[in-house]
């Protein structure tokens, strides 16, 4: 029986059309005419410098976005903030905000990625595990490590690495990330997924109250970090289609991250379909349009795995992108909760007739990171273009 909710061809019009909308939307907002190299903040750069790049816009404009970067956050031990940032911007997302823009970098062949100073401190990032920390302290000569790894960063960090041609360093964030799905094999089949790893290879499982959004997926809740799923696919999809394609690996050498990440698709089908209204649903649009992609170009699935990746990847860009989209062609600003007792949780961020009832600025003493519209809209794009592409090389293979 077909599932799908929309057809193909008619899902591809309207996401290119989101695209140019959104990237127009960004470029819009660029000083003076709005926050992007004006307001004293990286997370204003390097969310719209991914989502420019995937809608199209000059590369010229981006590259000014990186010369802000460079000129404005880099520090001298070579991590990237802005002075008088919060915890929540300059260290919780240390490593995670140059790792987005540095692709972008990377692919435009701007130089602040390639600097040794830059380079060889994310590299620092990396444990010997193959993970990457979020925050590692101020000084190269003394780095610290957390009690905790997690995907977010080591994915992006991976993908960082493919877009620098960095094999061993990719290859390990990738073997990181396939122990991380192996151990959770057991709790996926009982419904839930353990977000976190300790250095020494062990699953998370203890939860505390108030840590559950954090530490936990299931399939009961319709407002979780359902990131963490996405951002793997991902990356497993993304690896093994580095190593074939640019690095001459064998099908069956690199197989077992093709699986990984079908282990997971597995796991994201049997999701109820209001978590796709939940703005952290983007991430895993991003995974399933990869994946995708690369089941269809390599000839890597059957026929009902590749229908299972486009209905995935079908409602990401329906519920959580197209949806709710705004006339200007950006997104709303989110109040990212940090544990799923405080009381943004209750927000709804579907737009009605337009109208989003979610306060546009951020809300004093509140336990939530305020992500500003100008970077949800930069991440949503650069997500959503890999469900474009993705859903474009499945209508190519069909004719």
């Amino acid at each position: 029986m077909n599932w799908r909710i929309s057809d193909p061809r008619h899902l591809l019009d309207a996401m290119r059309l989101s695209l140019h909308e959104g990237g127009r939307f960004l470029a819009s907002r660029v000083d003076p005419n709005g926050p992007i190299c004006r307001e004293p903040s990286l997370s204003y750069i390097h969310k719209a410098s991914w989502g420019m790049y995937a809608a199209g816009v000059d590369h010229a404009l981006i590259a000014r976005l990186l010369d802000w970067a460079q000129r404005e956050a880099l520090q001298p031990n070579g991590d990237f903030y802005v002075p008088g940032e919060p915890p929540e911007y300059k260290d919780f997302q240390r490593v995670y905000r140059p790792l987005t823009f540095g692709k972008v970098a990377a692919w435009i062949g701007h130089p602040v990625i390639r600097s040794p100073r830059v380079l060889d401190r994310i590299l620092q990032y990396q444990h010997s595990s193959g993970g990457v920390f979020a925050w590692i302290g101020d000084d190269p000569e003394d780095p610290q490590e957390e009690p905790t790894l997690g995907v977010l960063n080591t994915t992006f960090f991976g993908h960082l690495m493919i877009a620098l041609g960095l094999r061993a360093e990719a290859v390990s964030a990738g073997q990181w990330v396939r122990r991380w799905v192996e151990a959770n094999r057991e709790p996926m089949a009982q419904g839930r997924l353990y977000t976190q790893l300790t250095p020494s290879g062990d699953l998370v499982t203890q939860v505390a109250p108030g840590e559950r959004l954090a530490k936990i997926v299931d399939r009961c809740s319709p407002k979780q970090e359902f990131w963490h799923v996405g951002t793997a696919m991902a990356y497993l999809a993304a690896l093994y289609d580095a190593l074939r394609r640019t690095w001459g690996c064998p099908a069956d050498e690199v197989k077992p991250y093709l699986d990984a990440a079908l282990t997971l698709l597995d796991f994201e089908a049997t999701m109820p379909l209001d978590t796709y209204l939940w703005p952290s649903k983007c991430k895993v649009g991003w995974g399933a349009g990869e994946l995708l992609r690369v089941l269809v170009e390599h000839k890597a699935g059957d026929a009902e795995t590749i229908e299972r990746a486009y209905r995935v990847a079908e409602r990401v860009a329906i519920f959580t992108f197209l949806d709710n989209q705004l006339p200007h062609g950006g997104w709303p600003a989110m109040h990212y909760p940090l544990s799923e007792l405080a009381p943004e949780m209750a927000f709804c961020y579907k737009p009605l007739k337009n109208h989003v009832a979610v306060p546009p600025d951020p809300i004093p003493n509140s336990k939530t990171i305020w992500l500003p519209g100008e970077e949800i809209t930069g991440e949503f794009l650069g997500e959503m273009k890999a469900i474009e592409q993705g859903v474009a090389a499945m209508l190519r293979a069909r004719g």
